[in-house]
């Protein structure tokens, strides 16, 4: 079975635009943790300020893995590609020689 190397490549966009949504979302989440800050002076602001931190490195992390997941896809789906190709090539080759090799006999038997 090919794989859709194109279809790789949209999953992998796909996957790489929810990693910049991610980056999107960790902007908004520093913007309310300004607004925050400015507008609100209590003790309490610093458990939600270590909250917003703590949020905000596990989109990190998430973003990161993403980007990583959608650089994989591409990756692997090139690489099978090759492969199929590479094993394609060898099968019209097997096939050419097998093909000169019953011309050889076919020419050797009339010969005879």
């Amino acid at each position: 079975m090919k794989v859709n190397v194109g279809q790789a490549y949209s999953q992998a966009g796909r996957i790489s635009g929810y990693a910049q949504d991610l980056n999107d979302i960790k902007s908004r989440l520093q913007d309310f943790k300004g607004n925050l800050n400015s507008g609100w002076q209590a003790t309490e602001v610093a458990y939600i300020n270590n909250a917003i931190n703590s949020i905000s490195r596990e989109v990190s992390e998430l973003q990161t893995l993403l980007f990583h997941l959608s650089s994989d896809i591409t990756s692997a789906a090139e690489q099978i590609r090759r492969e199929e190709e590479a094993r394609e090539a060898a099968e019209r080759a097997a096939a050419e020689k097998a093909a000169a090799e019953r011309e050889a006999k076919l020419k050797e038997a009339r010969m005879k």
